[in-house]
């Protein structure tokens, strides 16, 4: 009977992942959303010795803040990097002294290489989080119309 019900435990956990999986298959990803939003192509570049600080704010999003001119990015990488939520240091690769958007340059996490996808730049640290939260806010949206239409679907 025990054997029964972790099989039927297991069984059921792995039915929410491919589940889960699918749903998050239909969403676009961070860098589509902020493509539309910013009305920019990601192909932004950063000046490596103007980086001053950066934080994860997902496992394919990193926040950049550059000395000088004030100026704020958001940098997404190619495909998700789990390393880069947990990382206490990463390593930002580019060409020439910079990075830009575009699959060349890299985020090294010390676990994983990151392949730069695209650099959005923003006039402030504001601007940069605001528009992370819009894109963090369709796709949960988004998620959740989709868990709804495939519940209207199974009934």
């Amino acid at each position: 009977m025990n054997k029964y019900i972790k099989l039927m435990a297991a069984t059921l956990a792995c039915a929410g992942l491919v589940s889960c999986s699918s749903l998050n298959s239909n969403i676009p990803n961070f860098d589509e959303l902020l493509k539309a939003q910013t009305e920019q192509n990601g192909r932004e570049c950063i000046q490596d010795s103007d980086i001053v600080g950066y934080g994860s704010l997902d496992d394919s999003v990193v926040s950049v803040d550059s000395r000088g001119r004030g100026e704020y990015f958001l940098i997404t990488t190619l495909y998700q990097c789990q390393s880069l939520a947990f990382t206490g240091s990463a390593a930002f690769v580019g060409g020439f002294a910079e990075l830009c958007g575009g699959g060349r340059d890299k985020i090294f996490t010390g676990e994983e290489s990151c392949p730069i996808k695209s650099i959005f730049k923003f006039e402030s640290r504001e601007a940069a989080f605001a528009a992370f939260d819009r894109a963090e806010e369709t796709r949960k949206q988004m998620r959740q119309q989709l868990q709804e239409s495939e519940q209207q679907n199974s009934d």
